[in-house]
Order: C-alpha cells, then sequence, then structure tokens
C-alpha cells in the first residue's frame, strides 16, 4: 500500500483532534437538574395561583423570591437563581459558618486589619479586646465590616473562613453562591442569588443564636474611647419601625449589588422568608409588599419549587465547581444606608444571565487525550521501525 509522507500523517492528527474539539464544543451540553424545582429557572415572574387568590403585586426589585420557613415550599419568585453580587446579605453565610465553631464569650484583640477596612463600620480600636457577642451584634446590627473581618479571625483567619463558607454553601445546595470575603464587600466572582439567600436565612434561623441575633433591633457596643458604652440599631427598618411579626436577618448595599435583602416574619404560626437583589424601591415596601401577599395567599396558591434539604443535594450536583477561596482584593463601597425614593414604579426586568455551558475540565480532558492519542496511534501505525511509512 502507498505510504503517506509524514508531513500529510500529522496533519491528519491534527485535523482529527480538530473534529474531536469541535464535536465537543458543537455538541449541547448536559442539562443539570434545577435546584429546587423547574419553574424556579424562569428570571421572569413565577406563580401558580389558585381560584381565589391575590395576583402578585408590583416589586421594583431585579430578582426576588418568597417562601415558607418551615415547609420550605416556594410561593413565588423572580429570577430564583439569577446570580448577583450580594453585598452585605453575604454575612448571613459568614455567621452560620463561624457561630457553630466559636462562643459568645470568646474574646478577640482588634487588629489593624479589621480596623481599616472601609464601608460600614462599628468602629473597632486597634488592640481593644470585644467578646463574640458584641461582635455579632455589630455584624447583624449595623452591618459591620470591620466586625465581619473579626469573627474570622477568631475563627482562624479570613481565608480559612471564606473556604468554609463555600463548603457550607455547597452542603447547604446554595450553588449560586461563590464567597470571596466575610464582609460581602464587591469582589470579582463574588455572587449569590435570591434562592440561595432565603436558603441560607432559613438554616441559620433553624439556629436560636443566629435567629436571635437576626430580630435584635438595637444593642450596648464598647465606645471607641473609653470604658463605657453606646447603642448600635440595625440597619432593617421593618424591625425599627416594628412591622408586625418582623424577625429581621439582614439588608445589604454596595455599589455593584445595589440594595440586597434577605428577611422573615411571622404571624399566626406560619413563618415566611423573603430575598431579593437589586432593589430599585424603598427596601422596607418591597419586602413587607411580598411578605403581606405571602401571609394572605399561601394556602391560596400551589408552591412553585423548595427550598431544598441539605440531605436532597446529592439530587441535584450542579456543574460548577465550587472554587478553593483567595483572599480577593476589595473594591466599591459597602454601607447598608436608607433606602432612596425608587425612580419609578412596577417590576425591574431583567435580561436573562448567560454563560457557556461546558463540560466538566476532566471530561475535557478525556476527550483532548483521546483526541491526541488517536493522532499519536495513527502516525505510530503508519511508521516503520526504519522510519519508512507504511500503510
Amino acid at each position: 500500500m502507498r505510504s503517506l509522507p509524514s508531513g500529510r500523517l500529522h496533519r491528519r492528527a491534527v485535523a482529527i483532534l480538530a473534529i474531536a474539539l469541535a464535536a465537543l464544543l458543537a455538541a449541547p451540553p448536559a442539562q443539570a437538574e434545577t435546584i429546587g424545582g423547574e419553574q424556579l429557572d424562569s428570571v421572569k415572574r413565577s406563580v401558580n395561583l389558585g381560584p381565589e387568590a391575590d395576583p402578585l403585586p408590583e416589586v421594583w426589585a431585579a430578582t426576588w423570591l418568597l417562601a415558607d420557613a418551615e415547609t420550605g415550599e416556594v410561593l413565588a419568585h423572580k429570577g430564583a437563581h439569577v446570580q448577583r453580587a450580594p453585598a452585605s446579605t453575604l454575612k448571613t453565610l459568614t455567621a452560620l459558618t463561624v457561630l457553630p465553631q466559636t462562643s459568645p464569650d470568646q474574646t478577640y484583640v482588634a487588629t489593624r486589619r479589621a480596623t481599616d477596612i472601609y464601608g460600614s463600620k462599628v468602629g473597632l480600636k486597634p488592640g481593644k479586646t470585644y467578646t463574640m457577642h458584641q461582635l455579632w451584634n455589630a455584624v447583624f446590627l449595623p452591618s459591620a465590616n470591620d466586625a465581619a473581618i473579626a469573627v474570622a479571625e477568631v475563627n482562624g483567619g479570613v481565608r480559612t473562613t471564606v473556604k468554609q463558607m463555600n463548603e457550607v454553601a455547597a452542603a447547604l445546595g446554595a450553588f449560586d453562591t461563590v464567597a470571596k470575603n466575610t464582609n460581602g464587600l464587591d469582589a470579582p466572582g463574588q455572587v449569590s442569588s435570591a434562592y440561595d439567600l432565603a436558603l441560607i436565612a432559613r438554616a441559620g434561623l433553624a439556629r436560636d443564636d443566629f435567629a436571635s441575633y437576626a430580630r435584635t433591633a438595637r444593642a450596648p457596643f464598647p465606645n471607641l474611647r473609653g470604658k463605657g458604652s453606646h447603642t448600635i440599631y440595625t440597619t432593617n427598618r421593618m424591625l425599627l419601625n416594628g412591622w408586625p411579626g418582623a424577625i429581621g436577618v439582614k439588608t445589604g448595599f454596595t455599589s455593584q449589588a445595589g440594595r440586597t435583602f434577605v428577611g422573615a416574619a411571622e404571624r399566626k404560626g406560619r413563618t415566611l422568608i423573603v430575598s431579593l437583589m437589586g432593589i430599585k424601591e424603598s427596601t422596607e415596601g418591597a419586602a413587607t409588599k411580598l411578605l403581606s401577599w405571602g401571609f394572605r395567599n399561601a394556602d391560596r396558591v400551589e408552591p412553585v419549587g423548595v427550598l431544598v434539604a441539605p440531605t436532597d443535594t446529592d439530587l441535584a450536583v450542579s456543574s460548577r465547581t465550587v472554587p478553593v477561596s483567595q483572599d480577593a482584593p476589595v473594591d466599591g463601597v459597602s454601607e447598608d444606608s436608607p433606602s432612596p425614593k425608587a425612580t419609578a414604579a412596577g417590576d425591574l426586568e431583567t435580561q436573562e444571565s448567560s454563560s457557556a455551558s461546558l463540560l466538566p475540565a476532566g471530561a475535557m480532558g478525556l476527550i483532548i487525550a483521546a483526541a491526541l492519542a488517536g493522532g499519536v496511534l495513527l502516525v505510530r501505525r503508519g511508521t516503520s521501525r526504519s522510519g519508512r511509512h507504511v500503510d
């Protein structure tokens, strides 16, 4: 049989590799199950209204979710799994991670790393000693970025705590969440979703310590100078204004995230959780509209999904691998602030976020390796020990 020149064999091997790669990229990605139910995959408002149910209120926010804390049933949502910057609502994951590993009477001596952070701060003084109880009040109430670093330092450091936060998120099934720091300051790649914020809040509220801090409206905190104390207040206006049944949880604001919120309320034995991201009206107004609707209509709608229990997460594995966290440079401003006046009424329409869906790196590597092996085999089969090319 006619021998092929060496150059043509190498070109054939390259062509095989190119065809394999093209087939890989052209093939439709495997469809991963939507965590919590297929209706939660929508980026638009989604609700299953019964015959006597009221229509959903108009809420000026990019994404949101309303769920029953006890059953986990999601009553309605908009863009539940859309990833956005979480701002200080990420501190709920910090708390859920660190609270089980520390005690309220542990002490901490403030460091420069904590005190020099920018944005919302409680005013820690370098070298001054604080208890974890005082620091948690600072984390939950004025949303203190310096206190969020402090509790991480007690827990072994920011890097260690961020790594643990991502592990906790994955264990909960909060696969939309990637933590890069402990305070929620804008950082590249740091994201969460309305679904995940509700999932984290639900897990947190199941703990007595988390729930106690979340519902606290005011608390004493040591003065920056001297031995006295002053009162710190929550940024959650539902708590401050005494909205009936308000439990609190966490507010947030950064330049990238806008206003974010996760909260809960209890009435007549039912507890509802609401989470909102990209809020463009009063945070209190947006949250209370959804909660009020939920309390009136929870028994008049069919759920659109469910907040998964940790034991359910192995049934719906995310294609995203939670990275090992690194201390990321932080930028932007993080100051939980009063809600400015809404610029318009109605729902803020969101565009569906799209990202390339690729096979896991291991599968990609196997296909590339197979293609390369095929090319090498082709060359070897066509080459004798004397170097002559034979068929």
